[in-house]
């Protein structure tokens, strides 16, 4: 196999970012040729300790963060389509763990070198990978066979009317009006949350108002004892929005729904 062009971040624990220090904890290898980005993060939690005090670190939360990185991979893989995707998702990093700027790499095989990366770059054992339910696969089976049937698009830049910005879209399917379907991984942290929301939330009313289509946010929480207080939260803010939001328990009868009046 030629080589293909990839790039790769660090991911790193910095508790106090003004000190500058930090301590690799995963790795995230990104091939736009191959439409491969994934995550692979250290199992336990003993190289933060350089850091920190053994009793100060919060295991759960920075587990919860690894956890969240994998998650977001997964679920929003077909919105990485260049290096621009990753330096944004990057930029966007604010928690406990930070993602070095992404730098090149060739990729041959990219599930190995990501092993590779891990084991040359971070060490240990790695975390296995997430029990996560993605529905990935389940949407992206149904809108390949509607694809081939001419009833769905893949993979649309939409421009949002008036504020301009693109809204990248892996699904759309016509019903009464155009679908635009999103799949949209949610940060366990409030503030981060709502935020991303608030963005779909106004790129989803003004699709609306505007005649272009209906923005559908399938959705993936972080499993966290505040979980459901802040989904309520945003699905009170999508219904004031013309935003539909479909969450993971609902999937199967979602695709069931769109076999049957996608056209």
């Amino acid at each position: 196999m030629n080589a293909k062009r990839g790039y790769y971040s660090l991911i790193q624990f910095c508790p106090d970012p003004s000190r500058a220090e930090a301590v690799n904890v995963g790795v995230l290898l990104f091939c736009p040729e191959l439409g491969f980005i994934a995550a692979r993060n250290r199992r336990d939690n003993n190289r933060v300790k350089i850091l920190v005090a053994p009793d100060t670190v919060d295991k759960a939360s920075l587990n919860t963060a690894k956890q969240a990185i994998e998650n977001r991979l997964e679920v929003e893989r077909d919105t990485f389509k260049s290096l621009e995707d990753l330096q944004q998702f990057v930029n966007t990093r604010a928690n406990i763990l930070k993602l070095t700027p992404p730098r090149p790499v060739k990729v041959f095989d990219p599930a190995k070198d990501l092993e590779q990366l891990f084991k040359d770059l971070v060490g240990g054992i790695a975390r296995e990978k997430s029990t996560h339910r993605s529905y990935s696969p389940k949407l992206k089976s149904l809108f390949n066979d509607l694809k081939t049937e001419g009833k769905a698009e893949l993979n649309l830049d939409i421009k949002v009317p008036v504020i301009g910005n693109i809204l990248h879209i892996p699904y759309k399917f016509n019903n009464e009006v155009p679908n635009f379907i999103k799949p949209c991984s949610f940060s366990p942290k409030d503030d981060q949350a709502i935020g991303r929301a608030q963005q779909l939330a106004i790129d989803g009313d003004l699709l609306h108002n505007n005649s272009v289509g209906k923005l559908v946010v399938v959705t993936t929480f972080e499993k966290t004892k505040y979980v459901a207080a802040l989904r309520n939260r945003i699905d009170e803010l999508f219904s004031q929005y013309n935003v539909e939001p479909i969450h993971e328990e609902n999937i199967d009868s979602f695709i069931s729904h769109v076999r049957e009046v996608a056209h």
